[in-house]
């Protein structure tokens, strides 16, 4: 076991972004863009790890631009990259790919989600770095893998939702219909987070690193399989086939509104739903309400679990925000740090390298960094 105790939160970690948490003393250089990658690093940063995001100066990560905003901070971003801090670093410049290099050597973890051959292009592929820094963790999430006849093509959620089956499951024949959720980029996050923390496990144990690969597609069949494929887990005859599980559920509108409950054949428009679900209850039939997203965060449960918190953001103002759904005993949640404008720590983080103000001045006119 490696002994972290000189990693042992200070006022100056506190400056420099370290947080309370399990992956306390440990630092994460982001180089993903979008969700997938974003995400799985703010597991890690909620759990107290120093995530340094990387983006490219003048525009930075394109997320940025998406989905409801304010002040020009869109609610997307705010999330999913809290408690990082940002350097902007131009990758195609080689001031800047070396400066990712001189990061490495204090990293613990990598992450980056491009294209399978951009990293290598860039001279920043795992072999590169982990001669640097042997104990490094590389985390490369891609959309198909890196092998067969659509590993180049680019990727969204949608049609990892289509080669995956699950759009054939939302309806069949002229049904055919997208979850309207970017799903599996949530779910590769999350995939991807717990194998990085894996790998670390497995290095504080051998003190050597490794290349972790997630691929969505991977992601989705594996999470698809259980019971959306159970008619087709079985190789050869005999196989007594059942419908999907989704078929027990069914929704039902109430004098008010709606419930979700399992084989609910009976017109409930004549019973308001408190009174609905109360029946339910007494019986001990598993049953829920139908919430309208407008209402979710005045729930009574969302607010006696403590679910969503509010916090300010210095561009945004009052956020609101899901806490980490991982509550620890030894370290309970803190409000999160909100997410960095563009660039906002470069100057701290290459002061941290013994970089003077003047060399980066003369970067920045090179457009190495921003």
């Amino acid at each position: 076991m490696i002994d972290r105790s000189d990693d042992l939160e200070t006022s100056e970690d506190v400056a420099s972004g370290a947080r309370t948490g399990p992956l306390q003393g440990f630092r994460v250089l982001d180089l993903s863009a979008v969700v997938s990658g974003p995400m799985a690093a703010m597991v890690l940063a909620d759990q107290g790890a120093d995530v340094i995001k990387v983006e490219p100066p003048g525009w930075g990560d394109g997320i940025r631009g998406m989905g409801a905003s304010r002040n020009g901070l869109s609610a997307i971003y705010a999330m999913i990259n809290r408690n990082k801090r940002s350097i902007a670093i131009n990758l195609k410049h080689s001031v800047g790919q070396e400066l990712i290099r001189r990061l490495v050597s204090s990293a613990d973890v990598v992450m980056q989600n491009f294209r399978p051959g951009k990293m290598e292009s860039l001279g920043l592929s795992y072999a590169e770095l982990s001669a640097i820094n042997p104990r490094l963790v590389y985390l490369s999430i891609t959309g198909m893998g890196e092998v067969g006849p659509l590993a180049q093509q680019r990727v969204y959620d949608y049609v990892i939702q289509a080669l995956s089956g699950a759009v054939d499951a939302q309806g069949e024949g002229a049904d055919f219909a997208t979850i309207r959720t970017i799903l599996y980029d949530k779910v590769t996050a999350l995939t991807a987070a717990q194998g990085v923390t894996a790998a670390l496990l497995q290095r504080e144990r051998t003190d050597v690193g490794q290349h972790v690969k997630v691929s969505m597609l991977d992601t989705a069949v594996h999470f698809n399989w259980p019971e959306l494929m159970w008619n087709y887990a079985f190789v050869g005859d005999g196989v007594y086939a059942s419908g999907d599980l989704a078929d027990m559920y069914q929704v039902a509108r109430t004098q008010d509104g709606a419930v979700v409950a399992s084989h609910l054949g009976a017109d409930c428009s004549a019973y308001a739903t408190a009174d609905l679900l109360d029946l339910f209850a007494q019986h001990d039939v598993p049953v829920g309400p139908v919430v309208r997203r407008a209402d979710l965060a005045e729930h009574a449960q969302i607010k006696a679990a403590a679910i969503l918190q509010e916090y300010a953001h210095p561009r945004g103002g009052m956020l609101r925000q899901p806490r980490s759904p991982i509550r620890y005993s030894a370290n309970p949640a803190e409000t999160p740090r909100p997410s960095a404008d563009l660039g906002e720590h470069t100057v701290e983080i290459l002061s941290e390298l013994g970089i003077e103000f003047e060399e980066m001045q003369t970067w920045a006119r090179q457009g190495a960094i921003g």
